[in-house]
């Protein structure tokens, strides 16, 4: 009964995109998720009684070739296209991330006279250097070492030991003059990592979109949006966020995968051969010659995996990578939405509101920000990323009351002064509402209910060890193919049949089902060796 081709150990997003595709091929696959539902932190969760939404908020990296080679429209998948996609406040003013770069370039100028040209030279940089690197996000990537050697042009070279080796402080410095574009970019940079922006490597999250849009063969017009790095997503999904899922388990379902839910799994099975399948917390067994773990890595090789499947050593350096995770959930129902402060007087009020804002003022902010949560200390002024997602989603709420979604970074997982209790939750939920109120004056007058979940409620509620989304740093050393490890860094894996999947592989986190289709690719590849080799 439960003897399938492949088993995928966990049904986040990258777990339902791998069964998807192989689903899709013929294979007979189940999915096996410790959680009662499907998705993660992209699945539906019931903040509130009878208010579900993802604890994700924005699609800005959702692969479309995964959007188009899974047919998920047909599977119910809309999108909104946002215009603008970002709002950012600055001093009582607000920027707008328009997708018409001549509007941006207005606002850029307005920050200090040059800054637009400043910022596309940049932004140009970077493409370029992505070009030359010829990284793929959609394939196992290469060593750090590597990279370097790819390179001729003494400018290139000089930009790549600035993006790879400084900091994105000192990057940002030497590129730009305005406080306001440096954090703009800072915060795309950075998000959810745990990482002062003072730190070597930090700047390499600037480089993903670059890597993308090399790969994709993207115009190379300075006026193509696409290039845009504020451009934002190229949608709000119809439903939050869980609406991918929804439509990537129906995608699976329309392929005969098995879905099974509340089964945590607690061993790999392997034997002389390689892998034979994996067993679940009640000792139920799901036999199959190719098993796929799309968990945390450090969880999978310090839980799930035993020395003699792949080695010690490598176990023992997987598992002890660092998580040093931070995220905080704010989650506040309204009775009415407040206007912003400080649009601009040709800004429509209600097509801003229904864009992604972001919070987090300066380079210097940030960076005390997250030097306090590294010392355990949780931040005064709260860098937070949010979204109104009842103006695209309607029927997210029954009544005519509005949910507002925020995801607050550098709150410690292990505070310096004792653990996260009811006392400190509530204290820094309300921090957080009150600089949201900078933007939104009024906001905590028209709350009606709240959730507030601290870093150890969103590891124990959603699965992210220590409340790290990422599954780790994302710095240029647990990147490309040290991640999660140089003997696994391509999905493949020393154990015959066994794959690795999710966050915690190449490109990293964040929605992108990238590294679920590039696994599926790798078990397809092989399995279609395999056969040659028979005939």
């Amino acid at each position: 009964m439960n003897r399938f081709d492949v088993v995928v150990v966990g049904g986040g997003h990258n777990g339902l995109v791998t069964a998807a595709y192989l689903g899709r091929a013929g294979l007979r696959v189940a999915v096996i998720e410790s959680r009662q539902r499907l998705g993660g932190p992209c699945g539906g969760y019931a903040f509130l009684p009878g208010r579900s939404l993802a604890f994700t908020n924005s699609p800005g990296s959702l692969n479309p070739a995964v959007v188009h080679e899974l047919r998920l429209a047909d599977h119910g998948l809309r999108f909104v296209r946002a215009d603008p996609t970002v709002v950012q406040q600055f001093d009582g003013r607000c920027f707008l991330g328009w997708r018409d770069p001549a509007r941006v370039d207005r606002q850029l100028d307005a920050f200090a006279p040059g800054e637009a040209d400043r910022y596309r030279e940049l932004i140009s940089a970077l493409e370029r250097l992505g070009a030359s690197l010829r990284v793929s996000l959609d394939e196992p990537p290469p060593g750090l070492a590597e990279l370097r050697e790819r390179l001729t042009d003494p400018e290139e070279h000089k930009l790549f030991s600035a993006v790879f080796e400084g900091s994105l402080t000192g990057l940002l410095e030497t590129r730009l003059v305005s406080d306001q574009a440096k954090a703009l970019l800072a915060l795309l940079a950075l998000n959810a990592q745990l990482v002062p922006p003072s730190t070597p490597g930090s700047a390499v999250g600037l480089m993903m979109r670059p890597f993308a849009l090399a790969a994709a063969g993207a115009p190379r017009s300075g006026d193509a949006a696409e290039r845009v790095a504020l451009r934002g997503s190229t949608g709000l999904p119809v439903g939050s966020m869980s609406a991918i899922v929804d439509a990537l388990e129906d995608c699976c379902r329309t392929h005969d995968v098995t879905l099974r839910t509340g089964s945590p799994v607690v061993r790999i099975l392997h034997g002389p051969a390689g892998v034979r399948g994996v067993v679940t917390a009640t000792g139920e067994e799901f036999t199959a010659d190719r098993v796929v773990s799309a968990v945390n890595p450090v969880h999978l090789f310090r839980d799930l995996l035993d020395d003699a499947a792949m080695g010690p050593g490598i176990r023992a350096e997987v598992a002890g990578t660092a998580m040093r995770g931070s995220a905080f959930k704010v989650v506040l129902e309204v009775d009415s939405l407040p206007a912003y402060a400080g649009l601009p007087a040709d800004a429509d009020p209600e097509r801003v509101r229904a864009c992604q804002f972001r919070v987090g003022s300066s380079l210097g902010g940030i960076e005390e920000s997250i030097s306090r949560a590294l010392l355990g200390h949780a931040s005064d002024q709260p860098l937070m990323w949010g979204l109104i997602p009842t103006l695209t989603s309607p029927g997210l709420t029954p009544g005519k009351t509005h949910l507002i979604s925020v995801n607050a970074w550098h709150a410690p997982y292990r505070p310096h002064d004792g653990p996260w209790d009811a006392e400190r939750t509530d204290r820094f939920g309300r921090r957080c509402v009150e600089e949201l109120s900078r933007l939104m004056p009024g906001l905590a007058d028209r709350v009606v209910d709240h959730r507030f979940m601290n870093p150890v409620e969103i590891e124990s509620e959603l699965g992210l060890m220590e409340s790290n989304i990422t599954h780790g740093d994302m710095l240029p050393g647990n990147l490309f193919g040290a991640r999660p490890h140089p003997e696994v860094a391509g999905y493949r894996t020393p154990l015959p049949g066994f794959y690795v999947s999710g966050a915690g592989t190449w490109p990293g986190g964040y929605v992108t089902g990238t590294p679920g289709r590039n696994t599926a690719k790798a078990v397809l590849q092989d399995l279609h060796h395999e056969q040659r080799r028979q005939a």
